[in-house]
């Protein structure tokens, strides 16, 4: 799921900067705003975002519930100023830290957070799982990153 979602990084950038180019503003703060708090209300900015967002977890099988969990994580990142990369790695490390791993709120923020910022900064996503599953679980940045370049596949 994680990669598929990732394939839409490219979409999604590409809407981004048509919507700057036409001179739309950027729904929400700067791009060190607070992480996004999922099933908060969604502004009509950040509302573009959902609705593609949602439309294609639906499409790709995904249950209503965990296609709205997803879209509104990645709608919120997006409205918050993070890159399309970050929003749609943080929604589908979230909504996968909710609903199959079952994890609680603040664990699953901390997972999600973690592995945005891993894969943007380049990592492979079996390195941002296994750095985020650390960082969540309260291992020190470093003792995290030392652990997920040993495990990592």
């Amino acid at each position: 799921m994680l990669k598929r979602l990732l394939d839409l990084m490219g979409t999604a950038e590409a809407g981004r900067r048509v919507r700057r180019t036409r001179g739309e503003s950027r729904a929400g703060g700067p791009a060190n705003a607070r992480d996004p708090v999922p099933g908060t209300v969604i502004d009509h900015g950040s509302a573009r975002d959902f609705s593609a967002s949602y439309a294609y977890a639906i499409s790709e099988g995904i249950g209503e519930e965990r296609a709205s969990l997803l879209s509104s994580a990645y709608a919120e990142s997006m409205a918050r100023g993070n890159s399309s990369a970050y929003s749609i790695v943080y929604a589908a490390a979230y909504s996968i830290a909710c609903t199959i791993i079952g994890a609680p709120e603040e664990w699953a923020r901390s997972y999600a957070q973690a592995c945005g910022k891993a894969v943007t900064g380049g990592e492979s996503i079996g390195f941002a799982s296994m750095y985020g599953h650390a960082v969540a679980d309260g291992a020190s940045p470093h003792d995290a990153l030392t652990f997920a370049r040993r495990y990592a596949a």
